[in-house]
């Protein structure tokens, strides 16, 4: 599977996700608690939501707030989930982090392109 996460203060709920619009997506689902699905012609996404940020201790240091949260985007088309951190109803106040080093703001992700695994 492929992945990135997004870092977030308290603000950062799978609810403000599950609110958004998911234009493409064929269907939603709460598939758990802590899980909600959008399902895309292309495949799926999954958002995994979680307050342990023990695997960020790091990069939490560096956050101008206090991260309270991490949603990790499982997906399987990078496309879907690019348009998605484009949506202007996507969480704004967050880092992305894409298992390649990068840690931006979500608007300097998108300006540096977005890399993520394809």
């Amino acid at each position: 599977m492929k992945w990135i996460s997004i870092l977030g203060d308290r603000d950062l709920t799978l609810a403000g996700i599950q609110g958004m619009q998911h234009f493409a997506a064929a269907g939603t689902c709460q598939v758990s608690d802590d899980r909600f699905c959008a399902e895309y012609p292309e495949g799926h996404i999954y958002f995994d939501f979680d307050t342990d940020l023990s695997d960020w201790q790091d990069e939490t240091e560096k956050l101008p707030f206090k991260a309270e949260a991490v949603i990790t985007i499982v997906y399987q088309n990078a496309a879907a989930v690019r348009d998605l951190l484009m949506q202007t109803d996507f969480p704004q106040n967050v880092y992305v982090d894409n298992d390649f080093g990068v840690l931006l703001p979500l608007q300097d992700y998108i300006a540096a392109g977005m890399p993520m695994e394809e």
